[in-house]
């Protein structure tokens, strides 16, 4: 499948961003709770996630469905195939 140039590199950072923050979902509800506006909580979601704003984005508007285990298993999923092909 061919996509436009930087889709998949975007997508695995978004991945990146929601594995982690689904590994860590105390710590990132805390940050999103106390953080005093949204650029705030964008500011402190990149910092400790390593990530850049989209991926913090997509972090801040993630449902909580996403922490699941059956839906934590799908995004990495979705990572690891990304990455394969990102790869190959």
């Amino acid at each position: 499948m061919t996509y436009p140039p930087g889709y998949v590199e975007q997508q695995i950072e978004i991945l990146r961003a929601l594995c982690q923050a689904a590994d860590s979902y105390a710590e990132i509800a805390g940050i999103i709770a106390t953080s005093a506006d949204e650029a705030t909580a964008l500011a402190a979601l990149q910092e400790r996630l390593g990530t850049v704003e989209i991926g913090a984005r997509a972090v801040l508007e993630m449902q909580f469905r996403r922490l699941l285990p059956d839906q934590r298993e799908r995004l990495r999923s979705q990572l690891e195939e990304l990455s394969t092909q990102a790869q190959g």
